[in-house]
């Protein structure tokens, strides 16, 4: 299993990739992105699962050694790589699923801020209206009424 690792300065206020090491296999096959100050752990994490890695064939090497049935010791490597890839596939989905629902979320957020913009202008388009209401413009084709309010400035 090979996997790439980009290490990147791009989009440097995205909370997304600031958080650590980023799974985006659900766009780019086996891949990570993370930022030069993850970089170091990163591979610390891969050294350790090479280093496991080796533990694991020093094992199988013992146990060729001691003559034990390689058939079983490979029936549970079997069992153990099936029960793996299952639990990936599940984890793979159930973060996909997040990635939807943040995406959802951004959505959603872009919307209601949206609404607030308009809201806004609407308010500012309001207030541009009663700021230019007068007496003049209110009586205009209203005789009844100028008259009434010339009696009051009399």
């Amino acid at each position: 299993c090979e996997y790439a690792v980009l290490v990147s300065l791009l989009e440097s206020d995205s909370e997304f990739y600031n958080t650590g090491i980023v799974d985006v296999s659900y766009k780019f096959e086996k891949m990570f992105v993370i930022r030069p100050q993850f970089f170091i752990p990163i591979i610390t994490l891969l050294r350790n699962a090479g280093m496991k890695s080796l533990q694991y064939k020093s094992e199988l090497n013992v146990m060729r050694n001691q003559n034990i049935d390689i058939t079983n010791f490979e029936s549970k490597i079997n069992d153990f790589k099936t029960g793996f890839a299952r639990n990936y596939d599940l984890a793979s989905r159930q973060f996909k699923t997040a990635i939807d629902e943040i995406d959802k979320t951004m959505n959603h957020l872009q919307k209601t801020k949206d609404a607030l913009l308009s809201s806004v202008n609407n308010l500012r388009l309001a207030n541009n209206k009663a700021d230019d209401l007068t007496i003049k413009k209110l009586t205009h084709g209203n005789p009844t009424m100028r008259n009434k309010f010339n009696e009051l400035n009399h």
